[in-house]
């Protein structure tokens, strides 16, 4: 092969995908935040506005308590995808980076499901229609679970990242 061929260091192409899967699974952490959050002010507004027996159902715990753990995952899953990339912007070594990375998206792409199955409960049956964003949501988020490596991949990694000799 041409040497003006060549993309990075010869010898380390393996190492170099690996490296860009932690890039990956970073920005999967990030776009799974993105759905959490639109979940969560979705489900703010509609709880504010639906009404069922004179009152908002946001009055109601059941609704409040699913939306107030909307608001966990956001803040919990932003705090680990910002510490992933934070490592990696600041050239953490590649362990480190692809320890946070797997923990990020690990978290955020099983919330992002979970919220998106919330969000379809607050809005009841208009969580089936299309007219609403919640009913394509819960299609965007699975997909996230599965790209850059499945749950059970980045379950691996991080049980290898602590020392464990799983396979």
């Amino acid at each position: 092969m041409p040497q003006d061929h060549l993309l990075g260091e010869q010898g380390r192409g393996y190492a170099q995908f690996l490296a860009t899967l932690d890039d990956g699974r970073i920005a999967i952490a990030a776009l799974a935040v993105g759905c959490i959050q639109a979940c969560l002010d979705l489900c703010v507004q509609y709880a504010g506005e639906r009404t069922t027996f004179g009152v908002p159902i946001g009055t109601k715990q059941g609704v409040a308590f699913q939306i107030s753990d909307l608001a966990v995952m956001a803040t919990a899953g932003r705090a680990l995808t910002y510490q992933a990339a934070a490592l990696k912007d600041a050239g953490a070594p590649p362990a480190a980076i692809k320890q946070a990375a797997s923990i990020a998206k690990l978290y955020t792409s099983e919330s992002a499901v979970t919220a998106t199955r919330i969000a379809t409960q607050v809005f009841g049956g208009y969580g089936f229609m299309e007219e609403y964003p919640v009913a394509r949501f819960y299609r965007d988020a699975k997909i996230l679970e599965i790209g850059e490596g499945t749950s059970e991949v980045q379950r691996m990694l991080i049980a290898r990242g602590l020392g464990l000799p799983v396979e």
